[in-house]
């Protein structure tokens, strides 16, 4: 028994070090010989997946990364092999014993090389960010360890899915040609494991992630407690109790600056700001839901503000309290935020279970709002601007099929961090010259991009704009690090402008210079920095904090109560903070 036992555990030991990137380039004596190939592309693929990507990697961001980019490396190795032998083509035969064992060497010292370099980009990935590094040494071999494992389960997996279709495609080998049986196989268990995975995994996984969605929706946020004012739903006098809003509606009615709050830092007089929101209500159909906020327009006297605002929040319900927040401020309270919640989960899996609700959801906001504007006198009429970020930005954005029309049904427009997938911004054509990560658009005549609050002056290279900025105006933030921004299926298979284009310093870019794309690998990557898009501070990643300030300063025009200073804008940020 015990000889048994210790005889396992150094075959473990063997496989373990089979496994383990470098130290398999020096010798193999485990795993069988036909899986040399496979070896060698994980071992390659290993440089690939501590390569920087947008954003610091906490260390199971590593792990996921060099578990998949070995698992393709494997995967993509192992398959030219086996076509190059089929063709009788064996380009190792040409190398003798000697000359393999450099080769193997060489491209072991080269992943040692490339974890070294792995720590010390992350460390200047960290400083680009402003973040405070917590990775080091340790916590980056765990994430190697960890994803060496994940490579070991995966190839695990591809053996026991391999022995089942060799076994079922002899025993049908019986009745049909061996060239029928091992295609006809291969499909049927692809199609089985596709079934099982839709089925039973993936929708009983989103089924319990919408249950948990919903849980939360119901709670309250610490802090957090009905308004007393009139002019915010959820109030005792609104049609839209308190119960009724969500979790990320409650937090928002219950935060935000109160006239008094705006005459304490701004010095001026100011009314108290009207925010109106409907929440997700099962059952309840969005033209109802639009339906509740006209009474609401009608119950708070929102029509008889300067300036109202159409808001759409991000899957969850939530809403860039730095955007409200903004113009709130700079309008003296004269403003009102109105939005409409169309899902409680978060945005990748709101717009996985249905894209269009988010788009829905707008459309019939948008239509309740300028029915009720257009019902005024036209000198009466109040300024309409429209906001969103993320997924809400998606929202409203893809309404429209292109600038005239969007800017024709409003006043002016702030959106931030629209993700890849929005078909009004790949509409948009950029200016001859102009960086996909900061485009310039008609000269920035009505549309401008930026990542930072001096791109509202000029682009990424410093230049000044061809046109003056026009009204009705639209800004559109997005940061060179917001995986969200950037991250789409075309990454797959093709290597994107942005990755490569030059970092003048007018762009303010807060990625590496050189970037290098990889099939999947890249993608995969971006992937999981969206994940960890919000872990950095403001004005990186996904997170679009003070500039929200100077953006709605810009747009907003002669609506503005006052000029906005440095002086004041970090007056105004102190209060946000504390707000939050």
């Amino acid at each position: 028994m015990k000889r048994a036992l210790r005889r396992a555990a150094l075959i473990a030991l063997g496989v373990a070090a089979d496994l383990t990137p470098i130290v398999r380039m020096t010798s193999r004596q485990t795993l069988p010989p036909n899986m040399s190939a496979g070896i060698l592309g994980a071992e390659l693929a290993t440089w690939a997946a501590v390569s920087p990507s947008l954003l610091p990697r906490p260390w199971w961001v590593t792990a996921a990364n060099v578990a998949i980019g070995q698992g393709i490396g494997h995967l993509g190795a192992a398959s030219t092999s086996f076509v190059l032998n089929s063709l009788g083509k064996r380009p190792q035969d040409r190398l003798g014993p000697q000359h393999r064992q450099i080769v193997h060497l060489a491209i072991g010292a080269g992943t040692a090389f490339n974890a070294v370099l792995s720590l010390r980009n992350q460390k200047k990935q960290a400083e680009l960010v402003n973040k405070q590094l917590v990775r080091g040494p340790v916590t980056a071999a765990i994430g190697l360890a960890a994803g060496t494992a994940g490579y070991g389960t995966l190839l695990l997996i591809g053996e026991a899915t391999q022995l089942a279709v060799t076994k079922l495609s002899r025993q049908l080998g019986r009745w049909v040609p061996a060239l029928i049986a091992w295609p006809v196989v291969t499909a049927g268990l692809s199609l089985t494991a596709f079934a099982l995975s839709d089925r039973v995994v993936f929708r009983r996984w989103l089924r319990s992630l919408s249950h948990q969605a919903q849980r939360i929706n119901k709670q309250i946020f610490p802090g957090t407690s009905m308004p007393w004012e009139p002019e915010r739903s959820g109030s005792p006098w609104s049609l839209e109790p308190w119960s009724a809003l969500g979790q990320q509606g409650r937090r928002f009615v219950s935060n935000g600056p109160r006239a008094r709050d705006i005459r304490t830092v701004t010095g001026i007089d100011a009314k108290e700001p009207i925010r109106i929101y409907a929440g997700y209500i099962p059952g309840r159909s969005f033209q109802q839901s639009a339906e509740k906020i006209r009474a609401e327009l009608e119950r708070t006297g929102a029509l008889r503000r300067e300036t109202i605002v159409i808001q759409m929040p991000a899957g969850s319900g939530w809403i860039n309290n730095w955007g409200a927040c903004s113009y709130e401020f700079l309008t003296g309270g004269d403003c009102v935020t109105v939005t409409m919640q169309y899902s409680y989960l978060p945005s990748v899996f709101s717009y996985l279970v249905d894209k269009n609700a988010p788009k829905q959801a707008a459309r019939e906001l948008i239509q309740v709002i300028q029915e009720e504007i257009d019902r005024l006198p036209e000198e009466n009429r109040p300024q309409l601007y429209f906001a969103g970020e993320s997924l809400g930005a998606y929202a409203i954005m893809d309404n429209y099929h292109n600038v005239e029309d969007l800017l024709s049904a409003c006043n002016g427009a702030v959106f931030s961090g629209p993700p890849r997938m929005t078909h009004f911004t790949q509409r948009l054509r950029r200016d001859i010259g102009s960086l996909e990560r900061l485009p310039v658009i008609d000269g920035g005549k009505h549309v401008r991009y930026a990542a930072a609050p001096d791109h509202t002056l000029h682009d990424a290279f410093g230049n000044d704009y061809a046109h003056t900025w026009r009204r009705p105006r639209m800004l559109i933030a997005q940061h060179a690090s917001d995986a969200i921004v950037w991250w789409d299926l075309n990454l797959l298979v093709r290597r994107p402008t942005w990755i490569h284009e030059p970092q003048p310093e007018a762009l303010h870019a807060d990625t590496f210079r050189q970037l290098h794309w990889v099939p999947f690998i890249t993608w995969w990557q971006i992937g999981l920095d969206q994940i960890n898009s919000l872990n950095v501070p403001g004005g990186h990643g996904h997170n679009y904090f003070e500039e929200m300030l100077w953006y709605w300063d810009e747009v907003l025009g002669s609506q503005s109560r006052q000029s906005l200073t440095p002086k004041l804008a970090k007056k105004i940020a102190r209060f946000i903070r504390r707000d939050a």
